[in-house]
């Protein structure tokens, strides 16, 4: 087993840990639990996606929209993950159902039965978008449709078949260093044979985070900002542009409501720390002391 097919494994063993639990964090959603995995296994925000795609293909996990992104009202898209096992799509559903009985109960105050709740809201779901209705009435319409494609097509879900397909999408899939966030500190060699083999690592992803400025730079130029900034996350479009200098374009971006979240601004505000760090040692930035200043002051008042 190479250390790409041991990532995506440990990935779906994290996913069918929280399936099995009975409680509101049963679907992980990619809100919440691509930064989860992003911090566990040290990853690059931006790939992440690309990962679930794999374990998708391979049809281990089935994916499926719990919000519906809306630019309008500044919602994203949040989907939700399930592992491709009968008993546990069972169990999930009917912990759901539950749900959405008590959900509509509580929305409307009155009590009716599964199949007489979905004939009523499906023509009308699009209206409880990102609400916890909303978000229940998905997870049921998508959990009962996941039980009768496996019903269907039950072969194609089966270990052999799965394990066949995963090799070759990793065959397709770039290498894991292209996964690995590599900002953290490596520690050194402890002998000569261990520094050559670290080099090689080193050199290995410096060409991958080479071909991950390159993609978010061709992506930026043919899409907006805000589903960039979804797509490759605030932390790493944030790098990007502090490795080119470009502070007065993250400040432009937070004074213009792009990024807001309290989160991503403590992100920028550590990135900005580090910055700091490194003017010390290079004398180029201290050219940019300025425009460093006028992104930490914008970034201390939406703060508080």
């Amino acid at each position: 087993m190479n250390e790409l097919e041991e990532l995506l494994n440990n990935i779906s063993i994290d996913i069918r840990k929280r399936n099995t639990q009975r409680s509101a964090m049963s679907i992980p959603q990619s809100d919440e639990f691509f930064e989860h995995i992003g911090r566990k296994y040290t990853l690059i925000p931006f790939t992440i996606p690309k990962l679930f795609k794999i374990l998708v293909d391979s049809h281990k996990l089935f994916q499926f929209k719990i919000v519906e992104a809306d630019r309008k009202e500044r919602i994203r898209r949040i989907d939700g993950f399930i592992v491709t096992e009968g008993n546990v799509i069972k169990s999930l559903l009917e912990f759901y159902s539950d749900e959405l009985i008590k959900e509509y109960a509580h929305e409307f105050a009155k009590r009716h039965q599964l199949e007489k709740i979905l004939r009523e809201f499906i023509p009308k779901i699009n209206e409880y978008n990102n609400t916890p209705l909303g978000k229940a009435a998905n997870i049921v319409i998508n959990v009962m449709s996941f039980q009768s494609v496996l019903e269907r097509h039950i072969t194609e879900y089966g270990t052999n078949w799965q394990e066949r397909r995963l090799k070759i999408e990793i065959e397709k899939s770039d290498p894991i260093s292209y996964f690995l966030d590599t900002a953290r500190d490596i520690k050194p060699a402890q002998n000569k044979s261990a520094g050559l083999k670290q080099a090689k690592k080193s050199g290995d992803k410096q060409a991958a985070d080479h071909m991950r400025y390159s993609d978010l730079k061709k992506y930026s130029g043919k899409n907006s900002i805000e589903k960039t900034l979804v797509v490759y996350g605030v932390e790493f479009y944030t790098r990007v542009c502090f490795r080119d200098n470009q502070y007065a374009l993250i400040q432009k971006l937070i004074e213009d409501g792009a990024i807001e979240e309290r989160e991503d601004l403590l992100t920028i505000k550590r990135l900005l720390q580090k910055e700091r760090v490194n003017a010390d040692k290079d004398p180029r930035l201290q050219n940019y002391a300025y425009e460093i200043n006028n992104l930490e002051k914008i970034v201390n008042i939406k703060l508080k």
